[in-house]
């Protein structure tokens, strides 16, 4: 009976050290998902063929660190991840480092940058991919322009809301490589003419 007992034991031990080696490489952030969702419905215009339920659910995986992430982009593309922040692979997933995630966190507590502005803007890039937007330039503009309309949604004033908006074109200007890139003024018309659903 005891030697029953002692190989239970390490049957058991067995399967949770696999288990615990088994663990993913990242958190599902159920928060930055809603608030992507939402802010895509905010930034809809008064559409009557526009339904809420049309802005399909994103999961965000938030990588537990660079490492972990760069090994799941590596892995999957077979390509360098140093210079990519976040990425959309199909599905209902999107794929963000720690430090994106934690920024656009820092952005949802009021704490709004050139840097945090601009992780929310990317949080939103891929939510964009997700709903079937294709074009890296239109949907960097476009989640750039939803910066301001999720803003005002998180309860910020038209003025905040504005300069959050800037800073998320400012943190694109200075860091996303040119195919991404739009000139502000272009952006802004576009915004202005269109909604993120007339480009799907």
């Amino acid at each position: 009976m005891r030697s029953f007992l002692v190989s239970v034991a390490v049957v058991v031990c067995a399967a949770m050290s696999g288990t615990a080696q088994a663990a993913p490489p990242f958190e599902y952030d159920r928060e930055l998902g809603d608030v992507a969702r939402a802010t895509l419905r905010q930034a809809v215009s008064d559409d009557p063929g526009f339904a809420r339920a049309d802005v399909k659910r994103v999961y965000i995986r938030c990588y537990l660190d660079k490492r972990s992430f760069e090994r799941a982009f590596e892995r999957r593309f077979g390509l360098s991840a140093s210079r990519v922040i976040a990425y959309y692979a199909g599905g209902a997933d999107v794929h963000l480092r720690d430090g994106t995630c934690d920024n656009v966190r820092s952005f949802l507590g009021g704490r709004h940058t050139v840097y945090t502005a601009g992780a929310y803007a990317i949080l939103l890039h891929e939510a964009l991919h997700r709903q079937g937007v294709q074009d890296e330039r239109i949907t960097t503009c476009l989640a750039n322009d939803a910066v301001r309309w999720g803003t005002e949604w998180l309860g910020f004033d038209e003025t905040k809301a504005l300069r959050a908006r800037n800073l998320a074109l400012t943190f694109t200007r200075l860091f996303s490589p040119a195919s991404y890139r739009m000139g502000k003024p272009n952006c802004l018309l576009l915004g202005r003419r269109t909604d993120w659903t007339d480009h799907r």
